[in-house]
C-alpha cells in the first residue's frame, strides 16, 4: 500500500512542472492600439485613443504601459507590474498600479497607486487588493497644501469570467470591477465590462470592448454615467 502512494505521488510530482508551465495570455513582447466611442454625462461624447506595450520581461514578470488620450482635453497613463507564480491549476499573481490621470478642462489631475493579489485559470480571473488615491489642482500651487486632497484607503476587485480557455485564439468574457487601465472607482462603483478578442495569427490580433458606468452608491439609483465602446488591433513581436 505504502509503495502504491508512493508511485501516486511521484507521477504527480512530475506532472506539476508540465502543467504549471501554462501561459495564460500572449508570451510575446506587444503593442496595442485602440480606438473608441466614449460617452458621458459630464464632457459628452467624445473619441478615445489608446496607445499600450506589454512586456513579458521574464516568465514570472510581466509589465504594462497604457497612455489614453480623448478629444474631451482628458488624459490618462498607467503602469502595471506582475511578478507570477504558477501553481497546479492556473497561477497566482501579484499586482502593483501607478495611474495618473489629468483633467484638463476641469483643472486637476489625479495620482493613485494600488498593490493587490489575484489568480487566473482557464475560464475565471479574480483579483482582490488596495489603493490610494491623491487628488489636485491643475496646475498645482506648491504653496498651498489645501489643494490637495487625499483618499488613504479604496478596496479594488475584479472577476472575470471567460467563455474559452485563455490560451484559446479566440475570446469572450464578462467583468465586474471597479478597476480600469486607466482608473479606479471608489469600491461602491463597480464597472461592468465585456471584452473579446481575435488571434489572426501568431502576431495580428484585433480586439472589441464594451464598458457600461452606471451611478449611484452601489448602483441603487440605476442612473446611467458613462459608457465607451473600443475597437482595435494588437501586434505580437
Amino acid at each position: 500500500m505504502n509503495k502504491r502512494l508512493l508511485l501516486i505521488l511521484m507521477a504527480v510530482a512530475c506532472m506539476l512542472p508540465a502543467v504549471a508551465q501554462v501561459q495564460y495570455g500572449t508570451n510575446q513582447y506587444s503593442v496595442r492600439l485602440n480606438i473608441g466611442y466614449l460617452h458621458n454625462t459630464t464632457y459628452g461624447s467624445h473619441a478615445g485613443f489608446d496607445i499600450g506595450a506589454f512586456m513579458p520581461i521574464h516568465q514570472h514578470f510581466e509589465m504594462q504601459a497604457d497612455v489614453r488620450l480623448t478629444t474631451a482635453n482628458t488624459y490618462a497613463f498607467g503602469v502595471q507590474v506582475r511578478p507570477k507564480f504558477f501553481v497546479p491549476v492556473g497561477e497566482i499573481f501579484l499586482e502593483g498600479r501607478i495611474l495618473s490621470g489629468l483633467y484638463h478642462r476641469d483643472g486637476f489631475n489625479d495620482f493613485t497607486q494600488a498593490i493587490g493579489i489575484g489568480y487566473r485559470m482557464d475560464y475565471v480571473s479574480v483579483q482582490l487588493g488596495m489603493s490610494t488615491r491623491i487628488i489636485m489642482n491643475h496646475p498645482y500651487d506648491w504653496h498651498d497644501g489645501s489643494n490637495i486632497i487625499v483618499e488613504p484607503f479604496n478596496l479594488c476587485y475584479r472577476v472575470e469570467a471567460f467563455v474559452r480557455p485563455q490560451t484559446s485564439p479566440w475570446n469572450i468574457s464578462l467583468c465586474i470591477s471597479n478597476m480600469t487601465d486607466y482608473q479606479i472607482e471608489r469600491v461602491w462603483q463597480p464597472i461592468f465590462m465585456a471584452n473579446g478578442r481575435y488571434d489572426i495569427d501568431s502576431h495580428w490580433q484585433v480586439n472589441l470592448s464594451a464598458l457600461c458606468k452606471p451611478t449611484g452608491m452601489f448602483h441603487l439609483n440605476a442612473k446611467y454615467y458613462a459608457a465607451e465602446v473600443r475597437a482595435g488591433f494588437a501586434y505580437n513581436f
